[in-house]
């Protein structure tokens, strides 16, 4: 492990008590992903994310439905720097946020949105998330796919690559934290038929769902979880849709602390999807009370609340009927493999 400044930064401010006589008291570590010790201290947005431009506000680098005056949604944060070279250039490492394993590098900018990214999944967290590091200048030479990292290792540098424009001025981090919803993207790539071709494999930004990483490290900071999966205990679910099959999915023996099976011989024919904010993925519980209609879905319970949102809705109102919005029946599609109707 690579100890640097972050590091310290991130375990003495964050979790002071996370050491006792020496020893770990938690099983789970986490690290803040760039030097800037600003939200360790619990300063505002502004000494920290990067807004998408002069007259936007800060919060237009946060998560969720903050661009384009609520209409679009933002899957990570963008962390600005707090260094530059004499050019103006960010010159900020970027840190690995958890001990995990390097599992896709995409190294040509104008291949993604993302610029050069990095995926690391974290195998030994339950569920193991992954971490995405979006816009990267540059990625350590001796990084390759297979890795295992340790948590504060140097991954990159902070900077602006994407397949569009990203100013000098607005170079930042794009930090995702989430779940990878199926080992067979491509196959359902294809069947959509896009023009484009699918350079990324599983993962692709289509294929990776994430959480709001602030109150996940707000939480950690506050120590109110020992695990991910605890901090998942405590999101409020935003809907819970019943899908009738019998397949049991990858995404189940991917991360099986979020699945619930019945009991052994006991029939079962779908599974009660519980999803929190904007579509993550909180848990999967098999059920017998799928019917026989020719719906294969049926949205069991939601929020009204997300009806108020104008992005990334999970469920609307249809001639005046709840069902499930575009973007859940993709995210029931790439989990099951199957067309939603």
């Amino acid at each position: 492990m690579i100890l640097n400044y972050n590091f310290f930064i991130l375990f003495f401010l964050l979790s002071s008590s996370l050491f006792l006589r020496g020893e770990i008291k938690k099983k789970f570590q986490l690290s803040w992903p760039t030097p800037n010790p600003a939200f360790a201290k619990g300063m505002g947005y502004s000494a920290f994310l990067q807004k998408t431009g002069p007259d936007k506000a800060f919060s237009s680098g946060a998560f969720g439905c903050v661009r384009n005056s609520g209409f679009k949604f933002h899957e990570g944060v963008d962390l600005y720097p707090i260094k530059r070279d004499q050019s103006g250039r960010a010159s900020d490492a970027v840190y690995a946020a958890m001990s995990g394993v390097i599992s896709y590098i995409n190294s040509i900018s104008g291949h993604s949105a993302y610029g050069k990214y990095i995926v690391i999944e974290h195998l030994s967290t339950k569920p193991s998330l992954y971490t995405l590091y979006g816009h990267l200048a540059s990625i350590e030479e001796n990084i390759n796919i297979g890795d295992r990292v340790s948590i504060a290792e140097k991954i990159g540098i902070m900077g602006n690559t994407a397949s569009y424009s990203i100013p000098l001025s607005r170079s930042h981090l794009h930090f995702e934290v989430g779940l990878r919803l199926t080992d067979e993207f491509q196959s359902w790539y294809d069947k959509k038929g896009f023009k484009s071709k699918n350079r990324h494999g599983n993962y692709s930004g289509f294929n990776l769902v994430g959480l709001d990483p602030l109150p996940f490290y707000s939480k950690y900071q506050k120590e109110a979880f020992d695990s991910p999966l605890d901090y998942l205990k405590s999101v409020t679910p935003e809907a819970k849709i019943r899908i009738k099959t019998n397949k049991i999915p990858d995404f189940a023996k991917r991360y099986p602390s979020l699945i619930r099976m019945m009991p052994n011989g006991k029939p079962w024919n779908g599974w009660d999807c519980i999803f929190g904010p904007f579509g993550f993925p909180i848990s999967l519980q098999q059920t017998d009370l799928c019917t026989s209609e020719k719906e294969n879905v049926k949205v069991v319970s939601y929020d009204q609340r997300n009806l108020e949102r104008k992005c990334r809705r999970l469920v609307e109102r249809k001639n005046g009927r709840i069902v499930l919005a575009e973007q859940l029946k993709v995210y029931l599609e790439l989990i099951f493999g199957q067309k939603v109707v």
